[in-house]
């Protein structure tokens, strides 16, 4: 039996129903495809601008690192690891203290941490420590980041190295001041350094000189050995140039063929003569370029301030006037802006050349000045003064030719030939058995730095045969100052043969307590300039009371020079002074006068 159907009788489709079902079924499909194409899109076009912004932030010249709240580092990006030096590895699940330079204290850190952790972002200077010690130094920016509570979860550190922007800054600044082949400063940087000086000349009452130094036929250097090597010599005359002036000038490339010279704190004109004879004598040698050699020839033109000008344009302007002069004047020649200073020049170069012919002619001599003790008046010694017996001139004091010596460096062979006569001198008074006292000759700072100075000493005085004692040297106290310790180890090489040591001038240098009793000292000259009016400036006598006593506590004895009458010989008596020099006891005497003053001193000493 059939169970009866309680649903009642079902209605049957139409086609047409069906076919519209279908339709509204398809249509709904395809509004989904379409709407999963454009999140699709909209997914693919995120995921793009994610990478990109990770390529970016990885990429990135700032540093980029983020920590937990807690301070442990999570990220890194490339900028980390270049500025630090530590990879990744040794970065993740590290405290950025890791960077800690020891530059900043707790109050500085303190300061950060309550910044960050109040919400607000924090930017300051901080010096960091590089995995290999080295200091750099960052612009530094942490930004808090928070959930959708409002709550602090981590922390975006960003950092921008300063000490790499510094360096970049420094080389776009020397670019601009400085000449990229040589590496000298530049026109622009030349004329300021020229307008800074001129002030600070007029004060000081010295003189500024500017120098255009051109090289001629440049460009046949330039077509015969190749540009390459007319860069290497435009190089090498910078370099030469430089070793010739002082710390405080400049030399400068101009040009394509001239160089600028800039000479500051000059005090008479041949001065600059002086660095004019050397910097042709620097060039005098060919220079070395690529296998070749190559002789370079030079034209210097030179003006000078205030004479000329006080104007750092026209200073320069004027130097290349003088620089066209000097072409027509041949190879290796020079010429001031105006005529005075050529002449003045002109006689300067003369008398150069006479001072080198001196030495070779034998026109130097030795003329002797003794010195007494106070208490007895007996010879205490026999000091050497230079004198030129110049044929045109006659009889020429040192003064007026010891600095030209110095200049030109000539000093070291003159000087060498003072050593060699007065040792030849006392080995002849030795060998005729006078009783002899010490014979003492100056030694100047240029001699005294030679390397070899010790050596020449120790080596002429055995080859000379005499007693080292009867030998002494004076050195101004501003020669001892200019290197202390190898002043010192040379005097104390000195004594140990037996020489004696005097300062001289003393009293009008630094009279340094500290550097006298560190030297291996015999004697101190007391300085004319205290002597002169010691009768009557009670000032002078107070300074030479003051030299005595002193002295004495160092058991070093006294020299007082310029002793003029018998008025200030029993003023330095008085004091306590040990032995005098002057004009009141004794001129400057030839060597066979001098022989006659031994002689009567040894039948005094004898007789007594």
């Amino acid at each position: 039996m059939k169970r009866a159907d309680k649903s009642g009788p079902r209605r049957a489709h139409t086609v047409a129903e069906l076919e519209k079902k279908v339709r509204e079924l398809e249509a709904r499909d395809a509004e989904c495809s379409h709407r999963i194409a454009l999140r699709t899109k909209e997914l693919e076009a995120a995921n793009a601008a994610l990478r990109k912004l990770s390529l970016a932030v990885e990429d990135a010249s700032d540093s980029i690192y983020i920590t937990e709240r807690s301070g442990t580092i999570e990220y890194v990006n490339n900028a980390v690891r270049e500025m630090s030096g530590y990879s990744r590895e040794e970065l993740i699940g590290r405290n950025p203290e890791i960077f800690k330079s020891g530059k900043h204290d707790a109050a500085f850190y303190k300061d950060m941490w309550d910044t960050v952790h109040a919400g607000r972002t924090y930017h300051n200077i901080i010096t960091n420590r590089k995995k290999n010690g080295e200091l750099f130094e960052v612009y530094h920016t942490i930004t808090p980041l928070k959930n959708e509570a409002g709550e602090i979860t981590h922390f975006v550190a960003t950092s921008k190295d300063l000490t790499r922007q510094r360096l970049l800054e420094e080389r776009v600044n020397h670019l601009a001041y400085y000449d990229h082949l040589t590496d000298l400063p530049n026109m622009t940087l030349f004329l300021d350094r020229i307008k800074q000086e001129l002030p600070r000349t007029e004060y000081r009452k010295r003189q500024v000189a500017v120098l255009t130094v051109n090289i001629d036929r440049f460009s046949f250097i330039n077509e015969t050995f190749g540009t390459e090597s007319g860069d290497e010599v435009l190089r090498e005359v910078g370099r030469r140039l430089s070793s010739v002036v002082r710390d405080g000038d400049t030399v400068a490339r101009l040009g394509r063929d001239h160089f600028g010279v800039l000479l500051v704190d000059v005090a008479q004109s041949r001065d600059i003569v002086f660095v004019v004879t050397r910097i042709f004598s620097a060039l005098e040698r060919p220079l070395r370029v690529m296998g070749a050699d190559i002789a370079v020839n030079l034209y210097i033109g030179i003006s000078v301030s205030p004479q000329d000008t006080m104007d750092a344009v026209q200073l320069m302007a004027n130097s290349e006037i003088a620089v066209a002069k000097a072409r027509y004047q041949g190879l290796n020649s020079y010429q001031f802006f105006t005529s005075e200073m050529n002449q003045l020049a002109s006689n300067f170069a003369v008398f150069q050349k006479s001072l080198l012919q001196a030495l070779t002619n034998n026109e130097f001599v030795l003329h002797y000045q003794p010195y007494f003790n106070v208490a007895t008046r007996t010879l205490a010694g026999i000091e050497c003064l230079i004198r030129w017996n110049s044929p045109e001139h006659g009889f020429i004091y040192p003064t007026n030719f010891i600095p030209s010596l110095e200049d030109t460096r000539m000093i070291i062979q003159v000087g060498q030939w003072v050593v060699h006569e007065a040792c030849r001198q006392i080995r002849e008074w030795q060998d005729k058995g006078y009783a002899m006292v010490p014979v003492t000759t100056n030694l100047s700072a240029v001699q005294f730095k030679q390397a070899d100075v010790g050596d020449f000493i120790e080596t002429t005085v055995r080859e000379s045969g005499i007693d080292p004692r009867n030998l002494a040297f004076e050195l101004t106290e501003s020669t001892m100052m200019e290197n202390p310790e190898k002043i010192r180890l040379l005097l104390t090489r000195l004594k140990k043969l037996g020489i004696s040591i005097s300062t001289d001038d003393f009293g009008t240098g630094y009279s340094s307590l500290s550097y006298l009793k560190n030297l291996p000292l015999d004697n101190l000259k007391i300085d004319i300039s205290f002597v002169k009016d010691i009768t009557s400036n009670t000032d002078d006598g107070a300074i030479v009371s003051s030299i005595v006593s002193m002295a004495h506590n160092l058991r070093l004895k006294t020299i007082a020079e310029g002793v003029e009458t018998a008025e200030q010989l029993k003023t330095l008596h008085e004091l306590g002074c040990d032995m005098v020099q002057g004009f009141y006891l004794c001129r400057p005497v030839t060597a066979e006068a001098a022989e006659a003053i031994l002689a009567m001193n040894q039948r005094t000493t004898q007789g007594l």
